[in-house]
């Protein structure tokens, strides 16, 4: 069965019976844009199990993998539709931004986090939960409940980067990404508009020059055979939340928000271990297989490079940026 038809065929309103202790139970739809078995998958396994436990089995979510109910964009407005079909999903917080929710930009700011360990003091703080509220208390009709990732994202090219001098002139991949064509742009590249499926092809041709990926997805679809030069200069973290409509949201009792709230934190605590460790293991297996890694040394040039797009997006919150920032160290 074609996957559109069987998305139309599955997605479903909620289903509602009632427990034999009288609380309300609900089954959910949940979407997931990568496959069964990515660390982003295996991260929505950990929540699903973990709110079926907390909830004593009230809240039961089905789990839609691999795009099936539709891409990032596409499944964003269907959960912020009032009589929404799907209840939950994983997504990155970019298309909330063009739903007027100007602090879920914040944390897709260039060279914001310093490392790891940063961003995960920052998706426990009281500032992210800020972010994630956003949209449910701007009424746009969904409701973040927390914050993962997905690595690194670091610029790959067919020859050798060493500077910033190095990107002038060079052709680099942005997919239509508003954001990446300024970072491109102040890092003196020419985007070109290449979707992920053509990256491969558009390395071996010239078509690209230089592409970014986080260094296990960079691994996962052999990009380093055509450009096995990476340069580390971890220009944003491949940040996703877990959301959910927020009329689902308001329909359950406390102790069921309660069981969401603590599920979060498990599958959080889960992605920090199983990212960290996946992408140890691709670059280990990139650097046997001939790609050579490149350190940079003064991240301040680069963020140097682009302060007027950093100052762009952060100027209407620029208090809420700085409590980001102060959670480096």
């Amino acid at each position: 069965m074609k996957k559109a038809g069987f998305a139309s065929f599955l997605i479903l309103s909620a289903a509602v019976f009632f427990s034999c202790n009288g609380e309300k139970s609900v089954s959910l739809v949940m979407a997931e844009s990568n496959p069964k078995g990515s660390i982003s998958a295996q991260v929505d396994e950990i929540f699903i199990e973990k709110v079926r436990e907390l909830s004593n089995g009230t809240i039961k979510i089905e789990l839609y993998a691999d795009s099936t109910l539709g891409d990032n964009t596409t499944v964003t407005n269907e959960m912020a539709k009032p009589n929404a079909k799907i209840h939950l999903a994983r997504l990155s917080p970019a298309p909330f931004v063009t739903l007027g929710c100007k602090k879920s930009a914040l944390p897709d700011v260039p060279y914001t986090f310093k490392d790891r360990e940063h961003f995960w003091r920052f998706a426990s703080s009281a500032t992210a939960q800020e972010i994630l509220n956003e949209p449910y208390e701007k009424g746009v009709g969904v409701k973040g409940l927390f914050f993962a990732e997905e690595g690194f994202r670091h610029f790959f090219s067919t020859k050798k980067l060493e500077s910033i001098a190095d990107f002038k002139g060079k052709k680099i991949r942005t997919a239509g990404n508003a954001l990446m064509e300024e970072i491109a742009k102040c890092l003196g590249g020419e985007p070109v508009l290449v979707s992920f499926a053509n990256i491969y092809s558009a390395m071996q041709t010239g078509e690209a020059e230089i592409a970014e990926q986080p260094i296990a997805n960079y691994l996962a679809n052999n990009f380093h055979k055509v450009a096995p030069y990476m340069i580390l200069d971890a220009h944003q973290i491949g940040i996703t939340e877990v959301a959910i409509n927020s009329k689902t949201w308001d329909f359950l009792s406390e102790n069921q928000k309660n069981a969401l709230i603590e599920a979060g934190k498990a599958a959080s605590e889960f992605c920090k271990k199983i990212s960290a460790q996946a992408e140890e293991e691709a670059k280990n297996a990139l650097l046997k297989d001939g790609c050579e890694f490149i350190e940079v040394k003064n991240i301040t040039e680069w963020q140097k490079a682009c302060a007027d797009l950093i100052n762009s997006l952060t100027y209407s919150d620029i208090e809420l940026y700085g409590e980001i920032i102060t959670l480096a160290n």
